[in-house]
């Protein structure tokens, strides 16, 4: 058995394939939310300062979750304005090319020829 058959013997047990490395980050920071959560509840602290960590804990990860966001969208309006800014130019270009293709056939017609 060759190595390429056991992974492609492995991938046919699981229907599910991912299709960016994207899609491992939500499960992964979910799981570590919750192990470090349960960690805080379990830690040999007292009750209230276990809940106060992890509210601390959420509200850090809220705020740092917020800033993420924020970021997403500024990027996302910048690759707006960028695509905006190419398909303007690409038209300009195009609507040059068109004109000074119209004119050359003209001065030709002019000339009579073709």
């Amino acid at each position: 058995m060759k190595a390429t058959d056991l992974v492609n013997y492995m991938a046919d047990m699981f229907p599910y394939r991912r299709r960016s490395s994207l899609d491992w980050i939500i499960p992964v920071s979910v799981g570590l939310a919750l192990g470090v959560g349960v960690g805080v509840l379990v830690a040999p602290t007292s009750g209230d300062q276990a809940r106060r960590r992890l509210r601390d804990s959420a509200g850090r990860l809220r705020e740092r979750a917020g800033r993420m966001r924020d970021s997403a969208e500024r990027s996302a309006e910048r690759a707006k304005d960028r695509a905006l800014e190419a398909a303007q130019r690409a038209q300009e270009q195009i609507q040059e090319s068109t004109s000074s293709n119209v004119g050359e056939r003209s001065f030709a017609d002019d000339l009579g020829v073709r």
